[in-house]
């Protein structure tokens, strides 16, 4: 029996870690699945780190919103648009993803937050802007 802990891969997004899978190398495409990120695998000398490829861009947040909708069998509200300019405007003004309905601008509030990652829609039917529903 093995003593060594599983490697972990970092998530810059949702600022957790991950387990990395067998057959995954530097290089690799993956999707975090806490908040659903498109990540491009690195090693560093403290461990796996996954970095955004589109870092920044409106492919990024429709592909990351996607991913997490689908990962917890969430759907969208009939505003998803409206909420998607919400988001890229944050992103101009404050540098990423940060939830449009909140007035704080740090990692725990990028989307999908830490409260949604935490089980606010399973909770309360619904993420906190609105943006995740849970399916009926």
């Amino acid at each position: 029996m093995s003593d060594a802990k599983p490697e972990r891969v970092y998530c810059p997004v949702c600022l957790a870690r991950f387990k990395f899978q067998e057959g995954w190398k530097e290089g690799s495409t993956v999707t975090c699945p806490i908040c659903g990120q498109k990540l491009t695998l690195r090693r560093t000398p403290e461990g796996w780190v996954g970095d955004r490829p589109d870092k920044g861009t409106e492919k990024e947040i429709r592909e990351r919103a996607e991913a997490y909708a689908r990962l917890k069998g969430y759907v969208f509200n009939e505003m998803k648009e409206e909420i998607l300019q919400g988001l890229l405007g944050k992103n101009r003004r404050f540098g990423d993803f940060y939830c449009p309905c909140r007035m704080e601008h740090t990692p725990e509030f990028q989307c999908p937050c830490k409260p949604t990652r935490g089980g606010d829609v399973d909770r309360n039917g619904k993420c906190y802007c609105g943006f995740f529903w849970k399916s009926q």
